[in-house]
């Protein structure tokens, strides 16, 4: 593959996380206006999705689950084939984030209270993101991206997995903050969507630009 064809795959990468990350957050949101007395803090994520219950459940579940899991998937292979040179944390980095996409489009075919494949799915794509994140952070400082982002990754990854953890020790105590600790598994996800997508895009480019050419 030439250099123009893998930065080319790292940009379309790029392009995934990003888009997927924007779509989330602008899907989440629509359904959350229009869901009655929704509260951030207090409600799942999933209720967004159960069409009994949310008018805009097809789009949250097209949008924030199925489209997202796809393109977190497709970031993760595209990125790997772009960098190439097969290694251990580079193909566990694609399995985790076609985990995590197996788990996205579970979760929104299978609807909260409908089926138990419900909460596989959330495992699958809440341990599998974020797990993936924490990898990241070796596999992106090989192709030259900053310090504080691999750093921010593993951290995110981390805060993510820990936030999962937590979730499940409150589940069925009707805390009232249900919502928010669920969302500080998922969002670390999303969000390492938006900056990872930045990062790549704008970041990168510029530090590949200030190294000097090689000798000879």
């Amino acid at each position: 593959m030439s250099v123009t064809d893998r930065r080319s795959g790292v940009r379309l990468a790029a392009w995934a996380w990003l888009i997927g990350g924007i779509v989330y957050f602008l899907t989440e949101a629509v359904a959350a206006v229009r869901y009655p007395d929704y509260s951030y803090s207090r409600d799942y994520i999933s209720a967004l999705g159960v069409p009994n219950t949310s008018p805009s459940a097809v789009l949250m579940n097209l949008g924030a689950f199925v489209v997202h899991g796809i393109l977190f998937a497709a970031g993760g292979i595209l990125l790997v084939r772009a960098i190439g040179r097969t290694s251990r944390g580079r193909t566990a980095f694609v399995v985790l984030t076609v985990i995590n996409g197996v788990g996205n489009v579970g979760v929104g075919v299978f609807h909260a209270g409908a089926s138990p494949l419900h909460g596989f799915g959330a495992l699958l794509a809440i341990v599998g993101g974020n797990a993936a994140m924490i990898v990241a952070g070796r596999v992106f400082a090989e192709i030259g991206a900053p310090r504080w982002y691999c750093v921010a990754s593993r951290v995110a990854g981390v805060i993510g997995i820990a936030s999962f953890v937590a979730l499940l020790a409150i589940a069925g105590a009707d805390t009232g903050l249900e919502g928010a600790v669920e969302r500080g598994a998922v969002y670390s996800i999303i969000g390492w969507d938006i900056v990872t997508g930045l990062v790549l895009l704008l970041v990168l480019p510029g530090r590949r630009a200030a190294q000097p050419p090689p000798r000879g």
